[in-house]
């Protein structure tokens, strides 16, 4: 009686060759939604967080994955799904095969394309992607110049750091480094440093009102700080450039860190483009 009991929830499983294609694309697109809300949380939390995740490239990155992951697969499967045909395992393998190189390359294209580090550099914060952080530390090391990891300057992530504002006794190294084609300043990390040492130099670039409203800013923007309860007289107001949007960083001078983004208008078309071909390439 007791192995008959035991063999019941078995053959009470049905075949899998049993079900119906509808049956079997839900199935391929439950799994294929765990494995995206994996990679939802990933990019959210770790290589886009907070806002950037719609600023910086996040969500165009994730529509590119989502394509992939929650369309092509389960559709392919839900298209060519019949149990009577004798390939049909080798059909399922090859979906498979080529679901998993896709996402593979999705995930790592969108991996590349993360945001490592706000950079305040020109008078402004600058996003830096972990790609362009490579090129640029490749571009050093034919210069004959050593990149420096971002770790060992802060520890916030992304990392929030500035290059050297040029005065009057540097800029002339400043101009010659850009016509010798050095990389520009808000990736050239052999010359970071945590914003704290050079905080001072970075205040005198900070917004007053008559700033914002040339960027801008509106009434509805004043609402925005008030709901998310902010006080501004607590923190120093400065430009944003991402890959999506422009505005203004709301940054913390006692932590050292950007607590809020105020997208105001979108970049040039010419920058979007770019982003969005290497999102997409």
């Amino acid at each position: 009686m007791s192995a008959v009991s035991a063999s019941l929830p078995i053959a009470s499983v049905p075949h899998w060759k049993s079900l119906n294609r509808w049956q079997a694309f839900a199935i391929h697109f439950t799994l294929s939604l765990i494995v995206f809300l994996v990679l939802v949380a990933l990019m959210a939390f770790y290589w886009f967080p907070g806002k950037l995740f719609f600023l910086d490239g996040g969500w165009q990155g994730l529509k590119l994955v989502a394509l992939i992951d929650l369309v092509l697969g389960p559709l392919l499967t839900l298209i060519l799904w019949n149990p009577k045909k004798k390939s049909l395992v080798f059909d399922l393998c090859v979906i498979g095969a080529f679901q998993i190189a896709a996402l593979a390359y999705g995930f790592l294209t969108t991996y590349d394309q993360r945001t490592v580090a706000m950079v305040f550099a020109e008078n402004k914060f600058v996003s830096l992607s972990n790609a362009n952080l490579t090129e640029a530390n490749d571009i050093l090391v034919e210069k004959k110049s050593t990149p420096v990891p971002l770790s060992t300057l802060t520890d916030t992530h992304p990392a929030v750091l500035m290059a050297p504002i040029p005065n009057k006794d540097t800029f002339g190294q400043y101009l010659e480094d850009v016509l010798n084609g050095y990389p520009q300043a808000s990736e050239r990390s052999d010359q970071f440093m945590s914003v704290s040492q050079g905080h001072e130099a970075m205040k005198e670039q900070t917004l007053d009102r008559q700033d914002l409203e040339q960027l801008g800013w509106s009434e509805k923007n004043d609402q925005e700080i008030v709901e998310k309860g902010l006080n501004l007289d607590k923190f120093e107001l400065y430009r944003f450039t991402a890959r999506y949007a422009n505005g203004v960083a709301v940054f913390d001078p006692t932590a050292m860190e950007i607590v809020e983004y105020i997208a105001l208008t979108p970049p040039p078309a010419s920058t979007e483009s770019v982003a969005e071909s290497d999102l997409d390439m």
